[in-house]
């Protein structure tokens, strides 16, 4: 939508329906920003535990030492304040909603923070980052399968790349096979991933996540 398209619509009611049935990123930024304010204390209070499972991956693979952290899809911040306080200080972060990003930039734990969109090109150098954790952002109507060629790309060899994909995606949306097809090139090795569990009160308990963790060769 563009300015001239007229009144910015603004999804102020928290339906995760209306961003996995979004037509567009421009729609997705809108009901994003609305969510922003009370975002943090409908989906923690609704139990969502991806960002705690996956920075416990996190921590078993990736040394304080390792270089930057990328946060994509990085949100109000919630993984970004879990990994500061671990010890993981030199983190950048990436979100498509600039109301979003102001809040992670509010917790005072990023060095950077960048309003970008997976699936195209990211605006960083190669071999940037020692490691990529992207949580809540590989589902219905987000980012897209093929987000994992930038992220890649922007890791140094070695470096590690942690993500949730949930469970109804990963095999009708096209992630298995990419994460598959990028093995077999031998951009990246798997070396583990949960079991599916359901990680929001409030959708269908069929609707579960897992997370992945590789390393970029």
């Amino acid at each position: 939508m563009s300015s001239t398209d007229g009144p910015k619509r603004v999804q102020s009611t928290y339906d995760t329906d209306a961003a996995t049935n979004a037509k567009s990123s421009q729609e997705i930024v809108e009901i994003y920003d609305g969510w922003a304010e009370d975002y943090e204390r409908r989906i923690l209070g609704n139990g969502y535990s991806t960002p705690a499972v996956a920075t416990w991956f996190f921590g078993s693979y990736v040394g304080r030492e390792d270089g930057p952290v990328l946060d994509a899809g990085a949100g109000t911040g919630i993984t970004g304040a879990i990994l500061a306080p671990l010890g993981y200080g030199d983190l950048v972060g990436l979100d498509v909603s600039p109301r979003m990003l102001e809040l992670a930039r509010n917790k005072g734990v990023y060095k950077d923070l960048r309003q970008m969109e997976l699936g195209g090109p990211l605006d960083f150098p190669d071999d940037t980052f020692g490691a990529v954790v992207s949580t809540g952002v590989f589902a219905a109507g987000h980012a897209p399968p093929e987000s994992f060629e930038e992220l890649i790309r922007t890791t140094k060899p070695g470096g590690h790349i942690i993500f949730s994909v949930r469970t109804d995606v990963y095999l009708d949306g096209g992630f298995k096979d990419k994460q598959e097809a990028l093995e077999r090139e031998g951009k990246w090795q798997l070396l583990e991933t949960t079991e599916p569990f359901a990680h929001l009160r409030f959708e269908d308990p069929n609707l579960k996540v897992q997370i992945f963790a590789y390393r970029v060769r």
